[in-house]
C-alpha cells in the first residue's frame, strides 16, 4: 500500500497550483501510468483497503486514482473484504456526481466501459442508471455536441426500460461532432479546459468506440421514438428526418431509412395537420426512392388535410395489416384521432370564436367518418385539447350548454412579459452556442482537403452557370463520410 499512497502523494506535489497547463499534463499522463502499474503490482492489497481508499481520496481531486480503485471494488470475482457491495455503488454514484472531467480525460477507456456497464442494466435500476450515465455524459463534455458510442447504448436502454425522461437531457443536445472526423485537429493537451469535445473526445483517448454510420442512423431513429413515445412530435420530427436525408455511398435508402420515412410522414401530419414536405437538402437520389416508398402512408397523408373522414376512415382500415407489420398501428390510431382536433385548430384562420354545436356539426371524426353526435364529447375533446397546449383557445360558458363557445386565441397573446424576455434570453444563449460551434466546424472543414477540392471544382462550376457553390455537396459524398468531416447539413 506504500506504494500506492506514494503515487497519489506524486501527482498531488505535481499538479499543486501555479503549474503550467504543460505540466498538469504530463503529471496526469505519468500519475495514470503510475496508478494502472501500482495496481496490477498489488491488486490483493488495494482490494483488501478498498474500503479505506474511498474514504481518503475525493474524485474531484483525483478521478484517476478513485476511478481504478472503483473497478478493481466492482470486480465480481474478487470482491473487496470489508465493504459491502451496496457501500461500492455508493462510492460508484459518488463519483459519477464527482469526479474531475479534464482528470478523467486521461483514462478514457476505464470511464466508457464503466458508463456502458451502467447503462446495460448491471449496477443500478434503469431509472437511476439512465440517468446518473446521461448526466455523467454531460459533465465529459457539457456542449452535448459530440456523438459518442455511449450514446447509442443509453437512447438503446432508455427506450427499450421506458426511462425516457432522465435520457432527455442528452437526446436533447445538438450534435455537431463526430469522432475521428476529417480535418480534426487534436488539441496538444488533453486536460486544456478550452478544448472542444471533439479534441478530446476520441477513440485514442477511449471515451469513444469506433462510430460508423448505421450507428448514427440507429441513434436518430431511437430517438424518434423516444419522443414518439412522449408525443413530443416536433423533437422526434426531426430525429427521423436526420435519419431519412443521412447520406449514403450507394445513393440509395437503407431499410431503418425506410421505416424512418413511413414514421416521418406520419408524425409530421400530429405535429402540422399536413403532409410533410423533404428537406430541400434531401438528397436526390433518396428523394426519386421514397416516391416509389410507403404508398398507404403517403394517401393517408394527403387524405388528413381534406374534408374526407370517411376515406380516411377507410384507408385506415383497410391496411390495418401494413400497419402492424411496419409495428406502427399505434402510431396510425394516434394520427386517425388527431383528424378531428386539426380540423379544429384550422378553424382558427376563420373564427375568432365558434360555438361548440357549430364546431361539432362542421368538422368530422376519422374514427368514425361522421360528426360527433354528442355536445359532451365535443366539449372534453376540446378541453383536452386546450388542457395539453395542442389548442390555444378557451371555453367561455354561456346561459345554457348549447351556448358554450370556444374563443381562439393568438399565440402572442399567451406570452407574458416575463416570458418574453425569457424567450429572448434564450435565443441569444442559442445564438452565442451555435457561434461556438459554427466556428469550430468552419476550422474543421477549412483543413478538409475534400471539402477543399469540392469548393474549388463547385466554386469553377458556379463561375458558368451562375449556381450557388453549396448545392450539390451531397452528390459527391462517400458512406462515411458524415464521419470524416463531409457533411451535407447539420
Amino acid at each position: 500500500m506504500d506504494s500506492f499512497w506514494s503515487a497519489l502523494a506524486a501527482f498531488s506535489a505535481d499538479s499543486g497550483p501555479g503549474r503550467t497547463q504543460q505540466q498538469l499534463d504530463a503529471a496526469l499522463r505519468d500519475h495514470a501510468v503510475a496508478v494502472k502499474q501500482v495496481i496490477a503490482a498489488h491488486r490483493q492489497a488495494i482490494t483488501a483497503n478498498a474500503a479505506e481508499i474511498f474514504r481518503k481520496i475525493d474524485p474531484a481531486r483525483d478521478a484517476i486514482a478513485f476511478l481504478n480503485v472503483l473497478l478493481v471494488a466492482l470486480d465480481r470475482s474478487h470482491p473487496p473484504p470489508g465493504i459491502l457491495r451496496v457501500s461500492i455503488l455508493d462510492q460508484t454514484m459518488r463519483f459519477l456526481l464527482k469526479f474531475n472531467p479534464h482528470q478523467t480525460r486521461y483514462v478514457g477507456l476505464m470511464f466508457r466501459k464503466l458508463l456502458e456497464n451502467i447503462a446495460h442494466g448491471q449496477l443500478f435500476p434503469p431509472i437511476l442508471s439512465v440517468d446518473v450515465v446521461a448526466s455523467a455524459m454531460l459533465r465529459i463534455d457539457p456542449s452535448g455536441s459530440m456523438f459518442t458510442s455511449t450514446h447509442l447504448i443509453l437512447v438503446k436502454h432508455a427506450y427499450e426500460s421506458s426511462c425516457i425522461e432522465p435520457s432527455l437531457k442528452v437526446l436533447d443536445c445538438d450534435i455537431t461532432f463526430y469522432p475521428n472526423m476529417a480535418g480534426q485537429r487534436d488539441a496538444k493537451l488533453l486536460c486544456d479546459p478550452d478544448n472542444t469535445p471533439a479534441a478530446y473526445i476520441s477513440v485514442d483517448t477511449g471515451l469513444t468506440d469506433s462510430v460508423r454510420a448505421p450507428m448514427v442512423l440507429e441513434y436518430n431513429l431511437l430517438c424518434g421514438l423516444c419522443y414518439m413515445a412522449r408525443k413530443d412530435w416536433t423533437r422526434a420530427h426531426r430525429a427521423l428526418e436526420l435519419v431519412i436525408t443521412h447520406p449514403s455511398r450507394d445513393k440509395g435508402v437503407s431499410k431503418i431509412m425506410d421505416d424512418a420515412y413511413k414514421r416521418w410522414i406520419l408524425v409530421g401530419l400530429l405535429k402540422d395537420g399536413k403532409e410533410p414536405t423533404l428537406p430541400p437538402y434531401t438528397s436526390h437520389f433518396a428523394k426519386a426512392t421514397y416516391t416509389t416508398l410507403g404508398l398507404p402512408y403517403k394517401s393517408v397523408a394527403s387524405l388528413f388535410s381534406t374534408p374526407n373522414a370517411a376515406q380516411l376512415k377507410s384507408e385506415v382500415e383497410g391496411n390495418h395489416q401494413v400497419w402492424a407489420d411496419d409495428n406502427n398501428l399505434a402510431l396510425v390510431k394516434e394520427v386517425a384521432s388527431s383528424y378531428q382536433k386539426w380540423q379544429i385548430i384550422n378553424l382558427r384562420d376563420i373564427f375568432t370564436h365558434i360555438s361548440l354545436p357549430e364546431l361539432r356539426q362542421i368538422t368530422l371524426s376519422a374514427e368514425t367518418g361522421e360528426p360527433i353526435t354528442s355536445d359532451y364529447v365535443i366539449t372534453t375533446l376540446v378541453r383536452e385539447m386546450i388542457d395539453s397546449k395542442l389548442l390555444n383557445g378557451e371555453l367561455v360558458e354561456g346561459t345554457t350548454n348549447r351556448d358554450r363557445y370556444l374563443k381562439f386565441s393568438d399565440d402572442d397573446d399567451l406570452m407574458t412579459e416575463t416570458d418574453f424576455a425569457r424567450e429572448i434570453a434564450q435565443r441569444h444563449h442559442n445564438i452565442e452556442a451555435l457561434g461556438s460551434q459554427y466556428k469550430a466546424a468552419n476550422e474543421r472543414l477549412s483543413s478538409s482537403k475534400e471539402y477543399v477540392k469540392h469548393l474549388v471544382r463547385e466554386q469553377k462550376r458556379g463561375e458558368k452557370d451562375g449556381s450557388d457553390a453549396g448545392i450539390g455537396f451531397d452528390t459527391h459524398i462517400e458512406d462515411e463520410d458524415l464521419m470524416t468531416g463531409i457533411m451535407t447539413h447539420g
